[in-house]
């Protein structure tokens, strides 16, 4: 007789996996060949595919990964928080990749400015990419409550299952952009449009799984996209107010 690593249950010798816990039970030393068997097992497995799964879905039909979340599903899909720390490793990934090996891409997007204006556009952006993935863990709870008063007079979702919502819908056009992103660096007009094409995308995706889940007529997500860009669009004026400030006092230094 023997006990769980896991759960510490008595087993018998014979047993393969723990009859209270179901882990697997391991009595050999690790070795190459059962670190690589374990690798390819837990890779085909249905757990280890959920990432993979969740983000082929909520291509194909992200109404029923979100939904389905809301109601209660757990098993088939990674949660929106595990999702959510996915897209921000990837963020940062690429942002460190343009911070440490492509920093001449800080500088305007190509545009021909001169020398301080530079110097203060780089200043800046680099100051937005190391802080980024602090601004969007800042950023989703403030669209969660935009969103939620965009249907304020509609109770079908409340403000927690709006929260949902954004956290696999913007994470997952992150992680979609962030890959795009990395594959662009050799070319920096492509990764300039990248960059300003994300945007377009977040509204449609957006506008798509808010028309399905409210079942709403194109006219209406149309509007209801428009005031949520206007609160959106607030928020940027006194974020870019903020920032205009401090690059007048760079200018000023420099």
């Amino acid at each position: 007789m023997t006990h769980c690593k896991n759960c510490n249950f008595s087993i018998s010798e014979e047993q393969n996996y723990c009859s209270n816990c179901g882990a697997k039970i391991v009595r050999d030393k690790l070795s190459v060949p059962y670190l690589s068997g374990e690798f390819f097992e837990s890779f085909w497995s249905i757990d280890s595919n959920k990432p993979v799964l969740t983000f082929i879905d909520l291509f194909r039909r992200p109404v029923n990964v979100i939904q389905g979340y809301i109601e209660g599903l757990r098993k088939k899909y990674i949660n929106p928080y595990g999702y959510f720390t996915i897209a921000l490793t990837l963020t940062g990934l690429y942002t460190y990749v343009n911070l440490k090996y492509f920093p001449e891409y800080l500088d305007g997007g190509g545009l021909e400015v001169n020398t301080g204006e530079r110097d203060i556009t780089r200043e800046v952006t680099t100051m937005i990419l190391e802080h980024m993935n602090l601004i969007t863990f800042l950023f989703i709870p403030v669209i969660t409550v935009f969103s939620r008063l965009v249907f304020l007079k509609n109770k079908k979702y409340n403000l927690a299952e709006h929260l949902i919502v954004h956290l696999y819908a913007y994470s997952h056009i992150s992680i979609v952009f962030a890959i795009l992103i990395l594959f662009s660096f050799s070319n920096q007009s492509v990764f300039a449009v990248m960059n300003y094409a994300s945007l377009p995308f977040y509204l449609i995706y957006y506008g798509y799984i808010f028309k399905k889940m409210y079942d709403l007529s194109l006219w209406k997500i149309i509007l209801k996209s428009l005031l949520f860009l206007l609160l959106i669009l607030l928020v940027f004026l006194m974020v870019s107010l903020v920032i205009g400030i401090y690059m007048a006092k760079l200018k000023e230094v420099i």
